[in-house]
């Protein structure tokens, strides 16, 4: 399903029956930067942190760990487009891609064996120094937006990978024959040291006229990305990944897609070229949505987007999740509500099953990352846990994300870690709350009222004060009138619905003459 025609906020749907998958959501107000490709400039070398902060154009600059530093550019005189052509020493080459899609991780840690291989920052950059990076991932909360210079460009069936220097399969692509046939086809087709390419899981099947044509179509993208990095002056955009609607095709498409809806003209018929021109022999029917009713409330889709921003999720029977989001990790929790069994290890089994399923759910709908710590409900036989276990193993498989995950503990926590993909509803459609400061809890009015008067009680003399708080705040500042006038401060106040009721602005404006009186 392709919400296009509104041009504020582009939204892609993959549904099996009457449930939402998988989603990309692309805002023209503050798009994702993720497989952007820029000519950057290095600002600041941080030994401590083992990166660097790089200038690629935008406000916040880009953050650069030295794992995601070519080993080239700690060469004097290193141009760009050269290392990002140069192939990496064998040493670096341990993994082939494991997620569809997703650049190569070229691991540090190997490389790390050998003692010639220097791996400090400073020994690989130098401050102002023009590199090649690509963002992994947008900046969220605060930070940066995560770059790399192992650049990546993706096809339907292929991903360029200049300094891969060999051909390489998706592990996902499991029988060996196949693999093989992969291998060989690219060969013929010029992939190899000089055209790397990684085949990605969909390449499966594919018949040799579709893969000389993604390979053509991503060649053709590195030629003009290297001569706009030669032309240009850093910091610039050297390649910007496609519109929402097309890369959400090229990752979502698959072998079971049957229907296609978009409600806009244009990208139906840029949707059209691409089902044409991946070469592959699917029949799948292009619709237009063109009534006036919007796409996903028409599709009963609009309820299931709008529960993303809802910490609490229904999951049936009354049991839901809880889902909060800190700086560090996210945390989830499970509760049963009215699901009742035999016994309460049933109950808490029925439960926790359903809820390891939405739990996946939501983690791909509003793509987050880092530590993701479920709570599920205690259960005291190993046999349910493990149960449990390989329902969120499966689960997992469904993700394009790098993930990695621990063991269902005996105090029902379970941990896993995931990489953010940049894909779900963006940060800007959310703000932190002013009345509770992200808390998710109000400070009640008269805790500020008492910060308040502490605050006034340590001045050394009388002074004219400025309070700058909520009405509810000042309210209960009258009940200490007579606290404040003994002290001898002359209190102004003024309401402002936009200060956190925890953090009342106090405006020191000067000490009072020792003969005015107070007011």
């Amino acid at each position: 399903m392709v919400n296009a025609r509104d041009p504020e906020e582009v939204r892609v749907a993959l549904v099996e029956g009457n449930e939402l998958c998988e989603l990309r959501v692309g805002q023209t107000s503050s798009g994702s930067l993720v497989g952007n490709i820029y000519l950057a400039r290095v600002k600041q070398i941080e030994p401590g942190l083992d990166a660097a902060f790089v200038d690629f154009g935008e406000r916040r600059a880009g953050f650069l760990h030295v794992g995601n530093v070519h080993p080239g550019y700690a060469e004097d005189g290193a141009e760009p487009a050269a290392v990002a052509r140069q192939a990496l020493p064998p040493m670096w080459q341990d993994q082939e891609e494991e997620e569809e899609g997703e650049e190569e991780e070229n691991s540090a840690e190997s490389a790390a064996e050998d003692e010639s291989v220097d791996l400090r920052i400073e020994a690989r950059l130098k401050q102002e120094q023009l590199i090649l990076v690509q963002v992994l991932r947008d900046p969220v909360r605060g930070k940066g937006a995560t770059m790399t210079t192992f650049l990546s460009l993706a096809g339907y069936s292929l991903v360029l990978m200049p300094t891969l220097g060999r051909i390489g399969v998706s592990r996902r692509v499991g029988e060996a024959e196949e693999r093989e046939r992969l291998r060989s086809v690219l060969e013929e087709l010029g992939a190899g040291p000089e055209l790397p390419v990684i085949a990605r899981t969909v390449s499966a099947g594919q018949t040799r006229r579709a893969l000389r044509a993604d390979l053509e179509l991503l060649k053709d993208k590195w030629e003009q990305l290297i001569h706009r990095a030669h032309k240009q002056t850093a910091p610039c955009l050297v390649y910007q990944e496609e519109a929402t609607p097309l890369r959400a095709a090229r990752e979502l498409f698959h072998g079971g897609i049957r229907e296609i809806v978009c409600d806009d003209e244009g990208v139906r018929k840029s949707l059209e070229t691409f089902l044409t021109t991946k070469g592959s022999g699917e029949h799948v029917e292009l619709k237009l949505h063109h009534t006036s009713r919007p796409l996903f409330e028409a599709l009963d889709l609009e309820s299931s987007y709008q529960r993303l921003f809802a910490p609490r999720v229904p999951i049936g029977k009354g049991a839901s999740i809880v889902i909060h989001e800190t700086e560090a990790l996210t945390a989830i929790d499970v509760n049963s509500g009215r699901v009742e069994r035999e016994t309460l290890e049933m109950t808490a089994l029925e439960t926790n099953l359903r809820a390891a399923e939405e739990v996946l759910r939501q983690v791909r709908l509003r793509d987050l990352g880092g530590i993701i710590v479920v709570d599920f409900i205690d259960m005291r036989e190993a046999g349910n846990r493990r149960q449990v276990e390989q329902t969120v193993r499966e689960g997992l498989r469904k993700d394009r994300a790098r993930m990695k995950c621990g063991r269902l503990g005996s105090f029902g926590l379970m941990t896993f870690t995931r990489r953010r993909l940049g894909t779900g509803p963006s940060k800007a459609s959310e703000a932190m709350c002013r009345g509770c400061g992200g808390s998710g809890n109000i400070v009640h009015h008269r805790a500020g009222a008492l910060r308040v008067l502490r605050r006034l009680r340590s001045l050394d003399s009388p002074s004219r004060v400025r309070l700058r708080a909520q009405p509810g705040l000042l309210l209960e500042m009258r009940q200490h009138r007579a606290l404040v006038e003994a002290l001898g401060h002359q209190l102004e106040t003024v309401d402002d619905l936009q200060v956190p009721a925890s953090d009342p602005v106090i405006e020191l404006l000067g000490a009072l003459a020792t003969s005015e009186p107070p007011r």
